[in-house]
């Protein structure tokens, strides 16, 4: 949408103009109501592209806050990218209204992919021979799903998509971390100083891993974005993984990490560029593959020859919810020992909205409440970000 000035009336529309600058200000400061960022960078700090092969010295980045035309763009209905996906299979009702809702009270707009059913499938649709095993059918048709929104993205000609699984939960701060998550991906995308590149999370990257369980950093590139300081954290011994993930040994119980990434595993959560959708229908649909899409998406992230630029976040910013009632409603892909729980819970979710949904449908934000009280500290003051271009030792 493009805002345009009027001839008319041009004291009214000046005072209109600042009145919306100065509420811009606000909301970006108050988006999360108990949590403020403040930035750190390093006097004549540098940043490097780093690629698989080599690393080359760039100018040095002074810029410790996200352009003005960034940080609106983070404030529209689709968190900086031009559109939202779900992948929800059409049978589970229950899982479209439960994210339908929360994405309600966190302000942002989807469109549904229909997941799709493996063994509606034609085997001369797929890339490769799948292995005929126990859940070959969820898997194909995870995979297909997962096609389904990158082809989209092609088709539509869009120049990013977010795409959730229907499963996924959030911390309430959740458009607060996408500010500081914008900030961190233009400095690893070594965005010039005082540039606004198209998209709010810089130019040049192909996929964004906001929700995964486990994401391995690219052994050789030692840069790194902290963001110390900050409740949303999984504290350690509520960290729940299942792969490589970075090493956390130099940093406390409430800092997280962004780092260029070289695969992971799960799909929670993740953004594609143009390019990005673009490649991988080249590699996993038009090219021989035959594998969980996690794993093909983790060895685009990996292989040097595919240079698939993956950007990513620990702890993880999205994770999967279990709801309350019968575990085996958790997978459509494989069946666990049923347990009947009488609340639900979310892994590596700090505050959940799922599970405080009805305090923010109330506005009762006195009434949030931590999955794990007690555990995560107090903190007092804001969110300090910092940029670290060399291994700690």
């Amino acid at each position: 949408m493009v805002l345009r000035e009027s001839q008319k009336k041009p004291t009214f529309f000046i005072g209109l103009t600042i009145f919306f600058l100065l509420s811009l200000i606000l909301l970006q400061r108050n988006h999360d109501p108990l949590r403020q960022t403040e930035v750190n960078t390093p006097e004549g700090a540098s940043s490097n592209r780093v690629t698989k092969e080599r690393t080359t010295a760039f100018p040095a980045i002074k810029q410790t806050r996200l352009p003005e035309a960034s940080l609106k763009a983070l404030q529209n209905q689709t968190l900086g990218f031009e559109k939202i996906y779900v992948i929800n299979l059409p049978k589970r009702t229950d899982k479209l209204d439960a994210i339908r809702l929360s994405a309600s009270v966190t302000g942002f707009n989807f469109e549904v992919i229909a997941g799709q059913n493996g063994a509606n499938m034609s085997p001369k649709a797929l890339p490769g021979p799948f292995k005929d095993s126990p859940g070959h059918d969820a898997i194909v048709g995870c995979w297909r799903s997962h096609m389904q929104a990158a082809h989209n993205i092609v088709n539509n000609r869009l120049s990013s998509a977010l795409v959730f699984e229907d499963d996924s939960d959030w911390d309430i701060s959740f458009r607060s971390q996408l500010v500081n998550f914008a900030l961190g991906s233009q400095w690893l995308l070594n965005t010039p100083s005082g540039a606004t590149p198209h998209s709010p999370y810089g130019d040049g990257w192909d996929l964004l891993w906001l929700g995964h369980c486990a994401l391995a950093p690219i052994k050789d590139d030692p840069r790194r974005v902290l963001f110390e300081n900050d409740p949303s954290t999984t504290p350690f011994n509520h960290r729940f993984n299942l792969g490589e993930i970075p090493d956390m040994a130099h940093y406390d119980n409430t800092t997280r990490i962004m780092y260029t990434s070289d695969g992971g595993t799960c799909l929670y959560a993740y953004a594609l560029s143009y390019r990005g959708a673009q490649k991988i229908l080249f590699y996993l649909s038009m090219s021989y593959y035959h594998g969980p899409v996690d794993f093909g998406i983790h060895d685009m992230c990996h292989d040097d020859s595919r240079a698939f630029r993956c950007i990513g976040v620990f702890p993880q910013i999205v994770d999967s919810h279990r709801g309350a009632g019968s575990s085996s409603k958790d997978s459509d892909i494989s069946k666990g020992d049923e347990v009947d729980r009488k609340k639900g819970f979310s892994f590596n979710i700090v505050r959940s909205t799922r599970l405080n949904v009805e305090h923010l449908i109330d506005g009762q934000l006195s009434k949030i409440e931590s999955q794990w009280p007690g555990e995560v500290p107090e903190l007092e003051g804001p969110v300090k970000v910092s940029f670290r271009e060399t291994f700690e030792h």
